[in-house]
């Protein structure tokens, strides 16, 4: 998956845009970006983690129905679908 570079111009928190380039990252090297995936490369905290879930949620890049379940892998939406 190639990241998007429109990422940067929505001006989203530090930890959210990198969130999405580390999700993106994941799923280049044939990763599931699951939580615990995801856990294992962020260097911020717990709360920094779930804020910048819930941010990239709130702005449509990471599809909102996912349930934060540690093994189900994030979604990113088409650009279309950013807010």
């Amino acid at each position: 998956m190639n990241m998007d570079r429109d990422i940067f111009n929505l001006k989203a928190s530090t930890e959210a845009t990198s969130l999405y380039i580390l999700i993106c990252a994941l799923k280049d090297l044939g990763q599931s970006p699951t939580l615990p995936e995801i856990r294992a490369k962020w260097t911020g905290n717990e709360e920094s983690l779930r804020n910048a879930v819930k941010e990239l949620m709130r702005r449509g890049i990471l599809d909102a129905t996912h349930s934060l379940g540690e093994d189900e892998p994030f979604a990113v939406q088409a650009r279309a679908e950013w807010i």
